[in-house]
């Protein structure tokens, strides 16, 4: 009998829950965002770095549906882009309104804590862009926000004005803060529960929240990029370890797919993974340079890629020993 190895989801899970909480410089942005929900579309969020990496409320990274998240801060208020990954975005149908039941809905809280002591105020933003308040009950009819809802993807902005949080930061201050996500379309999966900052059982959880730095300057699109990347390190340190890993399994197809790829029954689906495969190679190379998208592309498509390997590896070497005979 012929034996099946396969590299499961599981292992595309790693633990993150014990990392100390991330730090996030807050600058000021060359022109302010315009709150539409458009996050990829407006220029002024370029020179804002982003963070990504959310992780599972007492475990690891999610494995799907990742979250990214940008933040900078202007004389009325924090200024928050986030974009979230959504294969089941046709399936969204956002029905609360402002001041509604927004937790119960795709989208994102977000929690701040004005210096490290005193209140916390938690915010929620649905996909469908309506807004609520709870901890802390902050007036959210001061606040700003919008959705918008894409093909794989939507995103949300908003503005936070200093009044809400009762704060106003001065160059130099450290805050605390998260940002969370609710997942409940999950026809493909996803995690239900995910937080920028890992947290041990729920969101509130101020001990574990991030640091947010007030910086009194402006970045280029250059340092941005950089300062992305160093924020990003232990998330791409981890998704380039899985990606390794994944080119180790490729051994055992190699010989059988280059095989396969010279017959005409086998050749066209044979080709198509080996350049998958080439694919992992090449961004293992790449180490330092491979993008996260990149990555997580290829690690979502590895299980499949894994079955559908055995099956063509092995479906042809029955076939020609079944012409041989």
């Amino acid at each position: 009998m012929i034996k099946r190895t396969m590299l499961v989801a599981c292992v595309l899970i790693p633990a993150c829950l014990y990392a100390a909480p991330p730090t996030y410089p807050c600058h000021h942005p060359v022109t302010a965002p315009v709150v539409d929900g458009d996050v990829a579309g407006d220029a002024a969020w370029q020179t804002i770095p982003s963070v990504t990496g959310f992780s599972v409320l007492g475990n690891g990274y999610t494995y799907a549906k990742q979250t990214v998240a940008r933040m900078c801060w202007t004389e009325t208020g924090l200024v928050i882009g986030v974009i979230c990954e959504e294969p089941d975005a046709r399936l969204l149908k956002p029905q609360v309104f402002d001041g509604g039941d927004t937790w119960a809905e795709d989208g994102i809280e977000i929690f701040i804590q004005p210096g490290r002591a005193g209140d916390t105020y938690q915010f929620a933003i649905t996909a469908g862009g309506a807004k609520g308040g709870f901890e802390g009950h902050p007036d959210i009819t001061k606040m700003k926000a919008a959705a918008k809802i894409g093909a794989d993807s939507y995103s949300l902005e908003t503005i936070i004005p200093w009044a809400v949080v009762r704060a106003t930061p001065k160059p130099g201050d450290k805050w605390l803060g998260n940002i969370c996500r609710n997942v409940f379309t999950t026809k493909s999966g996803g995690d239900k529960f995910t937080s920028w900052a890992p947290l041990q059982s729920r969101f509130l959880e101020p001990e574990n929240f991030a640091t947010l730095t007030f910086e009194d300057s402006v970045l280029t699109d250059v340092k941005a990029t950089q300062l992305t990347e160093k924020l990003n390190k232990d998330y791409r340190g981890t998704l380039l370890g899985q990606v390794t890993e994944a080119v180790k399994h490729f051994g055992e197809y190699r010989s059988g797919l280059e095989a396969a790829a010279q017959d005409a029954k086998y050749g066209a689906k044979a080709q198509a993974l080996l350049a998958d495969w080439q694919r992992f190679e090449k961004i293992s190379r790449e180490a330092d340079t491979a993008p996260i998208l990149a990555m997580r592309e290829a690690l979502m498509k590895l299980e499949a890629l894994n079955r559908e390997s055995y099956e063509v590896t092995y479906g042809y070497l029955i076939y020609k020993l079944l012409q041989e005979n």
